[in-house]
């Protein structure tokens, strides 16, 4: 049986566009060598989605121009796949 994820109580997904300054090959991702790439985040607010990100991909290289997020239509975390990517997972859902 798959594991089963579930959001905190106050948690929200959230879809992410990150772009980069330079292009980066987005591995398993179908895009290859690209300057975006999209993610998701699970936080308790957009400002804390976009905190999150910055701390996952902005790095000394590659640089990170910019980061969106937005409230994503499918809150259902199950229905995602490989969930456990998902930036802040490890604090906003619990396994069940």
């Amino acid at each position: 049986m798959p594991t089963q994820y579930n959001l905190k109580p106050g948690f929200k997904i959230y879809f992410l566009t990150v772009w980069f300054e330079d292009k980066v090959y987005a591995f398993g991702s179908g895009l290859g060598f690209t300057d975006v790439i999209y993610s998701y985040a699970i936080a308790e607010t957009e400002e804390q989605a976009l905190s999150l990100a910055h701390e996952k991909y902005d790095q000394e290289q590659p640089k990170v121009r910019k980061i969106s997020a937005s409230y994503a239509r499918n809150q259902y975390l199950n229905r995602y796949c490989f969930p456990e990517n998902m930036v802040g997972v490890e604090k906003g859902a619990a396994i069940s």
